[in-house]
């Protein structure tokens, strides 16, 4: 153990002093002491790199990343410390503990961490890593989530499971049956020792057929970070009996440049029983942001905000003054013109527009190309399908 953790001590000063160099080029460079391997050295400065962006609380000297693919899966600083501004107590467990990120940003909500992780490289690696951030209450067990399950006695306020999302030939997966743990199989199980469960699936999984399968799901909330759907999380309280219908759906949107998320609560009932009006385009535009779009508040979200839809399937909205403050981009309209080339180069004469497309025939790419756009510059190009299946061009600016 001794000299494993020096040779880890080692890796990561030497990282740390090529924390800045292109990893490629120092793969060729020769500038690594002898008898290393080049590309487990080499993937310590691409860890960091992608450490700094993604998790900048621990872009620091003496961090280990022994694994690339447990840095792409791990949570990021953004959604993690989201995740854990949710909740506090006393004592909370980590079924898959991973990279720890999640282990990381909890420690400080809860007085009392378990961290549990079948692989031993990456529970021996995050342990290393809390002693340099300076954790210390949190614990680390080398072990299969279930076995953990099985033999401990302990009871936590709060159990967190991310099963992994890949299959034995290490593809992508989704649905909760796919993934690893099978949340399905052993949900019982868990509930011996808590009375909640966190949950963090993939944002592709269908929110409604998750609600169905899991039962007693009491919260949702769809993160997005920089503009991208990153996970759903599911809140399971053992006693919880409400009506599907009734769950409460949070839209969080995170950006770096905003102190406070956006969050647009609703329920599947609300959007049920929402009235929404159609309208071809009027003054304003509106872009729902993506989370608000993956949690499917199609048509609260035009009632909430006094908007109207473009039609059924754009999920485009209009209004005739701004309506400042939703989780949405606002665009002004500056002309409407048909899909033709010669239209639209009278009213962008640079050539310059970035291209969207919503519920249209034609890709943004097919868009651009048929349009002989360059990508950039201040305008943006709405591809959109109106009432009366019209296909039109929408001009905008970005409202600032």
């Amino acid at each position: 153990m001794h000299s494993r953790m020096h040779s880890i001590k080692e890796q990561t000063d030497w990282a740390w002093q090529h924390r800045t160099d292109d990893p490629h080029r120092l793969a060729l460079s020769g500038k690594f002491p002898k008898g290393t391997i080049t590309p487990i050295w080499v993937a310590q400065v691409s860890a960091l790199q992608k450490v700094k962006h993604k998790i900048p609380a621990w872009y620091q000297p003496g961090l280990y990343f022994p694994l690339a693919v447990s840095l792409e899966q791990a949570s990021s600083e953004a959604t993690a410390a989201f995740k854990a501004s949710l909740f506090s107590g006393i004592s909370f467990a980590d079924l898959t503990g991973g990279l720890g990120v999640d282990s990381f940003f909890f420690s400080k909500s809860f007085q009392e961490v378990v961290y549990v992780e079948r692989n031993p490289i990456l529970c021996e690696a995050a342990q290393h890593n809390f002693e340099v951030l300076g954790v210390h209450n949190v614990s680390f067990i080398s072990a299969d989530a279930i076995a953990f399950l099985q033999t401990t006695d302990r009871h936590f306020d709060l159990v967190f499971i991310d099963p992994a999302r890949r299959d034995d030939r290490q593809g992508r997966v989704f649905l909760l049956e796919d993934c690893t743990p099978d949340i399905l199989k052993i949900k019982d199980l868990i509930f011996e020792k808590t009375a909640r469960i966190l949950l963090k699936a993939a944002p592709m999984l269908d929110i409604k057929l998750a609600l169905q399968q899991l039962g007693c799901v009491s919260r949702i909330w769809v993160m997005e970070s920089e503009g991208d759907c990153r996970e759903v999380l599911f809140l399971l309280e053992k006693e919880y009996a409400r009506p599907t219908e009734e769950v409460v759906i949070s839209a969080v949107s995170l950006r770096k440049s905003e102190a406070h998320a956006r969050s647009f609560d609703f329920t599947f009932a609300e959007e049920a029983n929402s009235q929404v009006t159609y309208a071809l385009p009027r003054q304003y535009l509106y872009e729902p942001a993506p989370a608000v779009l993956k949690a499917g508040a199609f048509r609260s979200f035009a009632v909430r905000y006094g908007l109207s839809k473009l039609a059924v399937n754009t999920h485009l909205y209009t209004s005739d003054t701004l309506v400042e403050g939703l989780p949405a981009r606002s665009f002004r309209i500056e002309a409407i013109c048909q899909y033709d080339r010669k239209s639209v180069q009278a009213l962008l004469p640079d050539g310059k527009a970035n291209v969207s497309v919503r519920n249209f025939p034609d890709s943004a790419e097919q868009v651009q190309k048929k349009l002989r756009l360059t990508n950039g510059g201040d305008y943006y190009i709405f591809a959109a399908t109106v009432e009366g299946n019209r296909k039109i061009l929408l001009i905008c600016r970005l409202c600032r």
